[in-house]
């Protein structure tokens, strides 16, 4: 088990956003393939391997909600595309390998009430939740993806899929570095038609993007599941608890969006009154030149 703490927040540059977006929630249901558990590994050791500890959690059922929210943090691109050339060893010929990634949401933001993560099953305590001087960040993201590979010279089709993932996770940090992450990711994969390899760099539509999480509720071990939790606490020691599991997504829902508060209404109220003792003063003075 390798360390992950903080990567999934340096990957993503988190920053405040300021945009609407629609929510969506996920149901999922399956069973647990693995799970093992980080006991105070050393921050300078290599890797963490000779600090963990199995977790019968095998064939373990569960279920669980995940939300997202649809949009793009400002700035940041929407649409990447990648080529490599390879060499395949046992033809001695080189492939292209192409590949296409859409993101229909990716957020961050510094409001504890926006946390998405469910409940991990053994997970590890959170000491940094709540505490005096601690920051708290919210990253969620949604992305499509596909990937070719031909020959070069002729440009034959090996292989085609197209792929979606769903990924949440929190951060808890001091101002010493320490702190504690939450991370949950679901992602699917399917073959993509080698008929329309040529077309993996097309950008597609939110709908097609929802359609691909609403074909992965008609089967029962499509989905893969990654869940952990990781922490470093102020004396450089990390611990942790990783799960893997796979199943189905049950449904796909559109949340509808929060009532203001009255505090919101009473802003707002304000706001239309304002605009009426201007309107009436630009009448009024009007009035006075003519």
């Amino acid at each position: 088990m390798k360390k992950h703490w903080m990567a999934i927040a340096l990957c993503a540059g988190l920053g405040q956003t300021t945009a609407m977006a629609t929510t969506y929630k996920v149901d999922f249901e399956g069973t647990l393939r693995s799970g093992n558990k980080m006991v105070d590994c050393p921050a300078d050791s290599v890797d963490c391997a000779g600090f963990l500890q199995d977790l019968p959690l095998q064939g373990q059922s569960f279920s669980m909600s995940l939300t997202f929210e649809i949009g793009a943090t400002p700035g940041r691109s929407t649409f990447s595309t990648t080529h490599q050339v390879s060499t395949d060893s046992s033809f001695g010929r080189s492939y292209d390998s192409r590949s296409a990634v859409e993101r229909y949401a990716n957020w961050a933001t510094n409001d504890a009430t926006a946390a998405q993560i469910p409940s991990l099953p053994s997970a590890s305590t959170n000491t940094f939740d709540g505490a005096a001087g601690v920051t708290h960040q919210v990253y969620t993201s949604a992305t499509r993806s596909r990937n070719v590979r031909s020959w070069t010279d002729n440009q034959q089709v090996l292989g085609a899929s197209e792929g979606w993932g769903v990924v949440s996770t929190e951060i808890w940090q001091d101002a010493s570095g320490a702190g504690f992450q939450n991370f949950v990711a679901l992602s699917g994969r399917s073959a993509f038609s080698t008929a329309s390899a040529d077309s993996y760099d097309d950008r597609e539509p939110l709908a097609y993007f929802l359609d691909m999480l609403q074909q992965s509720t008609q089967c029962q071990q499509c989905v893969q599941l990654q869940w952990f939790d990781s922490s470093l606490s102020q004396n450089g020691l990390y611990n942790g608890v990783r799960v893997d599991g796979v199943g189905r997504l049950v449904s796909i829902t559109e949340v509808a969006a929060a009532v203001p508060e009255p505090s919101t209404y009473a802003l707002m109220l304000a706001g239309v009154a304002a605009i009426g003792v201007a309107a009436r003063r630009r009448k009024a003075g009007a009035a006075l030149k003519s």
